[in-house]
């Protein structure tokens, strides 16, 4: 798997971007993975959406970055 466009953030990486979904609504979406010891990398999760809607890109964006934030500290995936 390749690491462009992730960041790295306490030993994890993740990515956020955003959609637009109806008219005026924006949505922040996260990916998370994690790189082993031996190199390879393996998501956590991947497509999530962050919580809330939008009236921005930016907003979504900054939403979802935090969100990711947020679940790599309390190591939330496979229910979050």
């Amino acid at each position: 798997m390749d690491l462009s466009g992730f960041q790295p953030y306490r030993g994890y990486f993740y990515r956020v971007y955003a959609n637009y979904s109806p008219p005026g609504e924006w949505r922040g979406t996260i990916d998370i993975c994690k790189r082993g010891p031996d190199g390879t990398v393996e998501p956590l999760t991947s497509n999530q959406d962050a919580l809330g809607v939008f009236s921005s890109e930016a907003l979504a964006r900054d939403a979802a970055d935090a969100y990711a934030r947020v679940l790599i500290d309390e190591e939330k995936f496979s229910d979050a």
